[in-house]
């Protein structure tokens, strides 16, 4: 069987699959930012793992989330961060019993 393609429709065809070539790629690179290979991250890199902004990631240095500093450079390692943050979960209940506990106290 022989398929012949006008060059109109090549040019769709690499036109439509071109933005999922790329998103694809971006996914990989992605992936490969966010796994373990890379245990430690920048606070650019923590914010974006994250999905909070940079500013986010400071005030959460500043309220005891774990932050190692070498040479003044400051490295945020992925397990302890997500440690720190299942410390400071709370269940449905917890939050309402916390948001009626500065009540209680007028």
């Amino acid at each position: 069987m022989n398929i012949n393609l006008t060059d109109a429709l090549i040019e769709r065809i690499v036109s439509e699959l071109r933005p999922i070539v790329i998103a694809t790629v971006q996914n990989s690179i992605n992936s490969v930012i966010h796994n373990d290979s890379h245990p430690y991250l920048n606070r650019r890199e923590m914010a974006k793992y994250l999905g909070v902004a940079e500013s986010t990631v400071s005030a959460w240095v500043s309220i005891g989330m774990p932050v190692a500093t070498i040479d003044g450079r400051k490295l945020y390692g992925k397990k302890t961060v997500t440690q720190w943050l299942k410390s400071h979960e709370m269940t449905v209940e917890s939050q309402c019993q916390h948001q009626k506990s500065p009540q209680l106290l007028q």
